[in-house]
């Protein structure tokens, strides 16, 4: 039974990269703060590979890609409301270095979206006003993120009985266990 509930979540995180709506679109990621504290954000997920690596874009200069050079072990919590399903990913990120990668993904990028890379100042900079804001012409801070999971927890909250499993990814395979919700 496990095994139906992994392809639950899978596909879940797969709808979410083709449907904007989906409720996983929208996650939360923690990342270690230079500091040892956890730092948490909200972040769009870009794409799910089958092998459920997952991808995000955000700005180089941003505190979280900070954090991640320096411990690139990330936790993911996933909501959907509806179904009273939560998923929470442990893994490792990395970020993207093929240029080429890069820029056929800049491409795809809707235009008043770009502007959000294209800031003269790095994101978290303190301004007077947003209004204020000053963009690159062309140039920008693009970056891909991409998280390799390496154990996934799968909480279904239901009226009659919570169901809980953790799946741990054992090579390339995933292995999966029920647990006390």
């Amino acid at each position: 039974m496990t095994t139906e509930l992994f392809q639950t979540a899978k596909s879940a995180l797969i709808n979410a990269t083709k449907d904007v709506k989906h409720p996983f679109r929208y996650f939360t990621m923690a990342t270690i703060g230079i500091n040892n504290s956890p730092r948490l954000r909200t972040v769009v997920l870009r794409g799910t590979e089958e092998d459920l690596s997952l991808k995000i874009y955000t700005d180089k200069r941003s505190k979280k890609v900070t954090h991640i050079k320096e411990n690139n072990n990330v936790c993911l919590l996933f909501f959907d409301h509806n179904e009273m399903l939560q998923l929470k990913i442990d893994g490792k990120a990395y970020l993207e270095q093929d240029e080429k990668i890069l820029k056929k993904a800049w491409k795809q990028i809707r235009e008043h979206a770009k502007k959000d890379s294209r800031t003269t100042q790095e994101p978290g900079s303190k301004i007077k006003d947003p209004e204020m804001i000053e963009y690159l012409d062309t140039s920008s801070h693009f970056a891909i993120i991409h998280i390799i999971p390496s154990k996934i927890e799968y909480l279904a909250l239901k009226k009659d009985k919570h169901v809980r499993a953790l799946f741990s990814k054992e090579g390339t395979n995933w292995e999966g266990n029920f647990l006390v919700p």
